[in-house]
C-alpha cells in the first residue's frame, strides 16, 4: 500500500513540475535537486524556497524576460 502511495505522490510532483514549466512560474523542488546535483559544496547550501522565489520573480520580470501580447 505504501509503495502504491508513493508512487502517486511521484506521479503528482512530476505532473506539477510540467505544468509549472509550460507555465513559467518557478519549480523549487526542481531547483533544489539540479543544485545538489551540480553544485553542492561542504558548508554552502541552496537558496531558502522564498529567496528562490524572489530571485525567480526578479528574473522574469526585471530583466525584461516577460514574454506576452500586451
Amino acid at each position: 500500500m505504501r509503495r502504491k502511495w508513493r508512487a502517486i505522490r511521484k506521479s503528482l510532483r512530476r505532473v506539477s513540475s510540467a505544468i509549472k514549466t509550460i507555465f513559467g512560474m518557478p519549480d523549487y523542488d526542481r531547483y533544489v535537486q539540479h543544485w545538489y546535483a551540480t553544485h553542492a559544496a561542504p558548508g554552502i547550501f541552496p537558496m531558502t524556497e522564498r529567496e528562490y522565489y524572489m530571485y525567480a520573480l526578479r528574473e522574469r520580470y526585471e530583466k525584461g524576460g516577460v514574454t506576452r501580447c500586451c
